[in-house]
């Protein structure tokens, strides 16, 4: 059989990739390669995918330090077709979970119980005890805030973030569960010869210490901006890009067979590059709330979505996607803009405390924001 020349091919290529989605602007190809973070805003605000920015993967076949896309090359060498998981496997990445204290998801979640637990301190509450009465083991006493904030991240982390019980905190007022939040009734402290148990009100110093010293590394870049915006909840964001030439290939083998994974060894500018290609094109979002959450990141941080950005709301498996070309946003923008005058006034965001900027976005996310796009 006779190959198709290069312009046939060029053109099948064009249809296959236009979208059908009535909401989509004229004539608009999907993505050719998608990226899945939680650290949204940060890719944003920097203009760029960064290798090695975040925790290791872990995993005796993982690469790590590389930019990661999920493109539309085949899977497996027996594989007829391009990857059946091109979305999902990103969408699944962007959720930022996994089993070590350093995910994302762990992280986000991790600041607003330390936010709790200052909360009740703060209002001379009594935080809720069990009878655990564990050991905490102080290699050098004048890191002491530093290991009772280590401590705390393990305890909430294997005690409640692992647990379904863990997701009781996201997006709810500080003082709301505070009654499941259990901690233990004392600790003993040993730093050498030296072993002390803490109870009472120096128990209370204990945890105070360790959620504030918790929150302050959060806070200075340990958990995704957006997830702690949104009170312990990830905004997992999927970046769509267009083509991206010279990609390399890591195998993983898996009991089934190896599987092709579409990696880049340094940094990829988000505007793409002359060598390789790869603008962004389009940035997807589960739904309207998490698109008011990134808007009002970005006006927090000073950060301009590309002009031409198509944003897509994907929701529920089986419901349609939303597109909304960048005029569209802009007005979804404006209308939240409006929103943040009536609830900070004339004071700028970057000005307010994190916990106001907290109450304005989930009073946002609270509204009918289907409302704020236009007919």
């Amino acid at each position: 059989m006779r190959d198709i020349d290069e312009r046939s091919r060029s053109g099948l290529r064009m249809a296959l990739l236009q979208s059908l989605n009535p909401t989509a602007p004229l004539a608009y190809a999907k993505p050719e390669a998608l990226h899945g973070t939680p650290w949204g805003l940060e890719i944003l605000q920097s203009g760029m995918l960064k290798g090695g920015v975040n925790d290791a993967k872990g995993g005796n076949q993982s690469l790590e330090g590389q930019v990661f896309f999920s493109d539309r090359t085949r899977e497996s060498s027996t594989d007829t077709t391009t990857r059946r998981n091109l979305r999902s496997k990103p969408r699944d990445y962007a959720q930022g979970n996994g089993i070590n204290t350093s995910n994302a998801h762990s992280r986000a979640l991790q600041h607003r119980m330390a936010q709790i637990i200052l909360h009740a301190l703060n209002s001379g509450k009594t935080l809720p005890s069990n009878a655990m009465a564990p050991s905490v083991s102080v290699a050098d006493p004048k890191q002491l805030p530093a290991e009772s904030a280590a401590w705390l991240q393990r305890f909430l982390h294997a005690s409640y973030i692992n647990k379904l019980s863990g997701r009781n905190f996201i997006g709810t007022p500080l003082d709301e569960h505070l009654d499941e939040l259990k901690m233990p009734g004392s600790i003993t402290l040993r730093s050498g010869e030296q072993v002390s148990e803490l109870r009472g009100e120096d128990l209370n110093r204990f945890y105070h210490q360790a959620a504030s010293e918790l929150l302050r590394s959060m806070e200075d870049g340990k958990a995704p901006y957006l997830g702690m915006l949104n009170q312990g909840g990830i905004v997992p964001l999927v970046f769509g890009f267009e083509k991206i030439n010279n990609l390399a290939t890591h195998e993983i083998k898996y009991r089934m067979g190896p599987k092709q994974y579409s990696y880049q060894n340094k940094e990829h500018p988000l505007s793409g590059s002359q060598e390789n290609g790869g603008k962004l094109k389009e940035l997807e979002v589960r739904n309207l709330d998490d698109l008011a959450t990134l808007c009002l990141g970005c006006a927090i941080k000073g950060i301009d979505l590309p002009t031409d950005l198509v944003v897509r709301v994907k929701g529920q498996r089986g419901e349609k996607a939303l597109y909304l070309d960048a005029s569209q946003t802009a007005m979804f923008k404006q209308k939240l803009a409006a929103h943040v005058v009536e609830q900070a006034g004339d004071q700028p965001l970057e000005t307010l405390e994190l916990q106001q900027l907290q109450r304005i976005n989930s009073d946002i996310r609270a509204k009918n924001l289907s409302e704020w796009l236009p007919v």
